[in-house]
């Protein structure tokens, strides 16, 4: 019994100065570029450096609470490189009837928001079978959408609206083709 308190307490000492690390570099210059996206590009991030060592070495200063090692980008996000969250269309918004669907999709649109609204089909792998973009000013927009060229299976139907060339919503709604 002795020896599992024992145990317990020693597990939970060493567990109280756990620490995390984070990997970096330090480069001669370099930096970093965030796009939010586009209706043809998505969201991306890009970090670079100029006069990165080609030799890898690694220091530890204070015990190893400090590393540094020179030579390879590491990978981080500090703050400003984080993912704004974008928001979703809601169910009020977007109509698309009937699901499952055997020849035409009905597709309905009624937002606040306004901007340029991209309409993708893909199918399972990510292959894209149609793509609709049209200026959105509030009013309502009802489009048919011709499933009859499809094969049976599941699809997606991703609606995304971009207001001043930013994301602004992005939803991802599955539609089930019959024949």
């Amino acid at each position: 019994m002795k020896f599992i308190k024992l145990t317990a307490l020693l597990m939970l000492a060493f567990n109280a100065q756990a620490q995390l690390l984070e990997p970096g570099t330090l480069n001669s210059t370099g930096g970093n570029y965030v796009f939010r996206g586009a209706p043809t590009i998505p969201n991306f991030s890009l970090v670079w450096s100029v006069g990165e060592s080609t030799l890898i070495e690694t220091f530890s200063v204070n015990g190893g609470m400090y590393l540094l090692t020179q030579g390879v980008l590491q990978p981080f996000v500090p703050l400003d490189l984080q993912t704004v969250p974008i928001q979703g269309w809601n169910k009020e918004e977007v109509k698309y009837y009937p699901n499952p669907v055997s020849t035409q999709l009905q597709f309905d649109l009624f937002s606040n928001d306004t901007g340029r609204v991209v309409l993708r089909i893909l199918d399972l792998l990510g292959n894209t079978h149609g793509v609709r973009e049209f200026e959105y000013k509030t009013l309502p927009v009802n489009q048919k959408i011709d499933f009859s060229k499809y094969a049976s299976g599941p699809y997606y139907l991703m609606l995304s609206l971009y207001s001043k060339g930013q994301l602004k919503k992005h939803s991802v709604f599955k539609i089930l083709k019959l024949r």
